[in-house]
């Protein structure tokens, strides 16, 4: 028998010579290995790491306690497809959409709280919580995180601020006065439940609403005359002072919707934009953004043209309108002769025989300039001596240990201007088809 030794075998092959499809063949894990049996265990070069793999015939799957026994190799393991799925974002398309939004949101988190760290809190104004999360410093205050309806970056908010917070918006900064802020949510949310001159509380297991800065009924009384509103927007209300005046009026016009009122009328001294029988705050508050202080203070020149907007409602005698309180938001001196405009109108009114309680002008001065506050004095005490006409004016000066503009100051003048009107209704008979307030 003729054999011949190789690197494959030990022992001749039957019959001689391997048969040509016994050569030989390349496996792609251990190289160039024989296609038939040999008998003799081959280490593979690359082992598998898989559990079911043991050292066995190179390239096959045997059992480690029947080497000989050879198995078909395992299925590689299907791969599932795992499907995502996206919550959809609700993004806000108007500002009303965003501010409702806000508002439930911050709702929530005053009733149930949160489970996160840290939650956003709608804000109005300057009036900042307590437990704000504290992001940087800004002509020595703190800066708070903020975002708003404006939202492409994050943006800044704090009392130096002149609306209450900046947001990023088209390459510049814009401030509003209507933002969130970000608050740590492991601090209680403190809030308050006020219609006016809100007080910060930390929220209780059962939540204490305060109480009213004025009787309600004394509120209620707000929608017996027509209020009208004329705010200086002169170049020296900039700043607080303006932020001030948009905050007391936003306030005073949420009062007066709660109360059954018809609505506040707003003027400006310069800017020609009017707000007719506004019924919240948010109104207010838009309007007021909408015009930018600058120029003059020409009161006696607009007091003039609201005379003309107003006095032919109550010098019809048939007339049964409201009594009309005027209110003049001023910070400065006149730069015209407001003086010989009242003269005038209140000559006319005596002329068309209108009761006296049915129209008032109440001038009332934010900020503290002594110059101002002489001015003002002026108007309410001399013309009715001097000139020998009706009292229609009344002044409210900067009072020094309250020098703050609020909401609460436009109510007091308000309330004032309704006594005074109950105090000069004649008894009767009454006028005119008897009184109208």
């Amino acid at each position: 028998m003729s054999y011949q030794r190789n690197q494959y075998s030990r022992a001749p092959a039957p019959g001689g010579y391997p048969p040509p499809s016994a050569q030989p063949a390349y496996n792609p894990r251990s190289g160039y290995a024989p296609s038939y049996d040999t008998g003799y265990p081959r280490v593979d070069a690359n082992p598998r790491a898989d559990a079911n793999y043991y050292p066995g015939f190179a390239g096959v799957m045997t059992s480690p306690v029947d080497p000989g026994h050879r198995q078909s190799p395992a299925p590689p393991p299907e791969v599932q497809q795992l499907q995502t799925y996206e919550a959809p974002v609700f993004r806000p398309k108007t500002f009303d959409q965003w501010l409702n939004a806000a508002r439930d949101s911050t709702s929530h988190a005053k009733t149930h709280g949160s489970a996160l760290p840290f939650v956003w809190v709608l804000v109005e104004g300057k009036n900042i919580p307590a437990n704000a999360i504290v992001a940087g410093e800004e002509r020595r205050k703190p800066l708070y995180i903020a975002r708003s309806f404006y939202e492409v970056d994050i943006g800044k908010a704090g009392s130096h601020l002149q609306l209450g917070a900046a947001i990023p918006y088209n390459g510049r900064e814009i401030e509003v006065g209507t933002y969130e802020v970000l608050v740590s949510a492991l601090t209680p949310i403190r809030y308050s439940i006020s219609d006016a001159m809100p007080v910060q509380i930390p929220i209780p297991e059962t939540p204490i609403v305060t109480q009213e800065p004025y009787d309600v009924r004394e509120l209620k009384r707000l929608n017996e005359i027509k209020t009208v509103i004329l705010v200086d927007d002169s170049s020296s209300m900039n700043g607080s002072r303006w932020a001030d005046a948009r905050e007391a009026l936003a306030g005073i016009t949420d009062l007066a919707e709660k109360y059954g009122s018809d609505g506040v009328d707003i003027f400006f001294l310069n800017s020609y934009r009017v707000g007719k029988e506004l019924k919240n705050g948010l109104a207010v508050k838009h309007l007021f953004d909408s015009v930018d202080p600058e120029g003059q203070t020409p009161i006696g020149q607009k007091l003039s043209e609201i005379f003309e907007i107003y006095f032919p409602r109550i010098e019809n005698r048939n007339s049964e309108h409201k009594p009309i309180t005027l209110v003049v938001i001023t910070d400065g001196v006149p730069t015209d002769d407001p003086k010989s405009v009242i003269i005038n109108a209140a000559r006319r009114l005596d002329h068309a025989a209108v009761p006296q309680h049915l129209f008032g002008i109440q001038f009332a001065q934010i900020g503290d300039e002594e110059d101002a506050t002489e001015a003002l004095r002026e108007l309410d005490d001399d013309l009715e001596h001097e000139h020998g006409i009706r009292d229609m004016v009344d002044t409210t000066p900067c009072h020094p240990n309250d020098p703050q503009f609020t909401t609460g100051t436009i109510v007091k003048i308000l309330l004032g201007s309704i006594n005074k009107i109950l105090d000069s209704v004649p008894a009767g008979p009454y006028p005119r088809g008897g009184p109208r307030y």
